[in-house]
């Protein structure tokens, strides 16, 4: 029977093998919080999607969460639908195309940037658009929001409609 004798190429490959294991288990054991300098690890050498939520302070964590969030859908009747909804107390259609939105008193509504976008599921038509409106012209008072929702056509003005379903977003 022949014996394996190993050529000196493989001792110090498996050698090198060896060691830099150890190296990183030995580095990764013994580096701690202490160890990182404060504002030496920056954005880009962060995996994407590691960093989750529990891992924010709380304040950071409260600046990301959405505040409010509707969607108004058109059919059977106008309405907010309340399973798509949190922060939102009501809506009402004073005159086509417009909607006033009013936010549940915890939000100051001066305070935000809101995000309306068409539903499309919800609408009918084509060449739809909602636009928000944090003055809410032509709203009634004590309104928060005004959405404006237009059709367009070639070659005609734009029109304000209410075949468009929207969804609003306050961060």
């Amino acid at each position: 029977m022949r014996r394996f004798l190993p050529s000196p190429a493989l001792v110090v490959a498996t050698l090198a093998l060896v060691l830099s294991l150890g190296g990183v288990s030995y580095a990764a054991a013994k580096i701690g919080t202490r160890d990182i300098a404060n504002d030496a690890i920056i954005s880009v050498k962060v995996k994407d999607g590691s960093i989750q939520p529990a891992d924010l302070g709380p304040a950071v964590a409260r600046a990301m969460q959405v505040r409010a969030y509707t969607s108004v859908v058109i059919s059977p009747t106008m309405a907010i639908d309340t399973t798509r909804s949190k922060g939102f107390a009501t809506v009402t259609r004073p005159s086509t195309g417009i909607y006033c939105l009013t936010l549940d008193d915890s939000i100051d509504a001066s305070s935000t940037a809101p995000v309306v976008t068409v539903d499309w599921d919800n609408s009918s038509g084509n060449n739809l658009s909602a636009f928000v409106s944090k003055s809410a012209h032509d709203c009634p008072a004590g309104t928060d929001l005004g959405v404006r929702t237009y059709a367009f056509k070639a070659g005609t003005a734009n029109a304000l409609t209410n075949i468009v379903a929207f969804t609003v977003v306050v961060p």
